[in-house]
């Protein structure tokens, strides 16, 4: 199957890139498919932790065929899914042919940016295998940053040997022209302006500026800038 999954914690920029490369007419968008990943149950700590040893015949099964459908009708199908990137084993399992985009982002502007989402009272976001210590342990942005840091630790070490492409969020918003015409060579597929015209949409200012499908809900009109938000955040 011809497939690209983007991972990377949450809030660092997955949703802009997954609808970057949906502006591709040759591609298929799938938005988190959580229910169909998770096929296999919890992870360790009822985590998003999964490994290889998760993906049985029959999950591998099930989420094979939903892909198979959903892109039935397109070159390419990308998912982009925060929760996969504490599963690059399960995931690698699952779809060996797979085209693994990695995004990484500074973990102080995570941190702010996650904070809405498991800063307070409720954990919304990808939980590591560590999440109820730094549930009960700590709390707002601190919190936020330690689940970051557990988050790449993990698939940083997972990714180590497996073949991928990792794109700094700072670069995207600088230049998302040049980041998306390399994206489209990795998953083999042409420079259209389409997605040139999507380009347009992504910018380090806050004013007026768009926001990523499903996104709104967690940004907070507290910073000016999206790159080093921490600077006026923290």
């Amino acid at each position: 199957m011809n497939i690209a999954l983007i991972i990377g914690c949450a809030r660092s920029g997955t949703s802009i890139l997954g609808e970057l490369l949906a502006a591709h007419p040759d591609v298929r968008y799938v938005f988190e498919a959580h229910s169909v990943w998770e096929c296999a149950g919890p992870g360790i700590n009822q985590s998003s932790r999964l490994t290889a040893q998760d993906a049985k015949p029959g999950v591998i099964s099930q989420i094979r065929e939903f892909f198979s459908s959903e892109g039935a009708s397109s070159k390419l199908v990308v998912e982009k899914n925060p929760r996969n990137a504490l599963r690059v084993p399960y995931i690698r399992a699952v779809f060996p042919e797979a085209k693994i985009i990695h995004i990484v982002r500074d973990g102080r502007d995570v941190a702010c940016s996650m904070r809405p989402g498991c800063g307070g009272e409720e954990w919304r976001h990808l939980k590591p295998p560590d999440w109820q210590e730094l549930f009960s342990r700590y709390s707002g942005a601190l919190r936020c940053a330690l689940a970051w840091r557990s988050v790449l630790e993990i698939a940083l070490a997972d990714l180590r040997d497996v073949p991928h492409i990792q794109v700094r969020y700072e670069d995207l918003v600088a230049d998302p022209v040049s980041v998306s015409r390399l994206l489209l060579e990795y998953v083999g597929l042409p420079i259209v302006p389409e997605v040139a015209d999507f380009c347009k949409h992504i910018q380090d200012s806050t004013a007026d500026s768009y926001h990523a499908a499903n996104q709104s809900r967690w940004y907070r009109a507290d910073h000016a800038r999206r790159i080093g938000r921490w600077q006026e955040n923290l």
